[in-house]
């Protein structure tokens, strides 16, 4: 039990190295997406980057133990998924990133990337209508 708890550790430090590394280059509006609200805005990732990276670590069966491990596999791992890290993300403000978290959950399922898409797009429209 020790050992696994040890391994998630790992993974959610790899994420962390993940997002220092990914962040650089992320391209963040200078207004939310749906309402146009300059303040407190934040990039939301429609693919969750823990569970992104926790099915990746498991499908490549790695064992990342160190710092210098996890900066030569967070590379990898930038170049391998462009498109969730960049494309498929928005730029929220704060409030609308907070109602899209409380229906798709902390780390909502990647599955749902396509679903929380259409939702973003939902809310535009109905602001733009309002």
């Amino acid at each position: 039990k020790k050992l696994k708890n040890h391994m998630a550790e790992l993974k959610r430090y790899l994420v962390k190295y993940i997002r220092d590394g990914a962040k650089k280059a992320y391209e963040k509006g200078s207004e939310c997406f749906i309402c146009g609200s300059e303040e407190s805005l934040d990039f939301h990732h429609f693919h969750s980057l823990a569970e992104l990276t926790n099915k990746w670590v498991k499908v490549k069966k790695l064992n990342i133990q160190t710092s210098e491990d996890a900066l030569i596999w967070r590379d990898v791992f930038i170049e391998e998924h462009q498109k969730e890290l960049y494309e498929d993300a928005v730029t929220l403000c704060h409030t609308h990133h907070l109602r899209l978290h409380s229906i798709y959950g902390k780390n909502p399922s990647l599955a749902t990337a396509s679903k929380q898409a259409r939702w973003v797009g939902k809310q535009r429209e109905k602001h733009e209508l309002a």
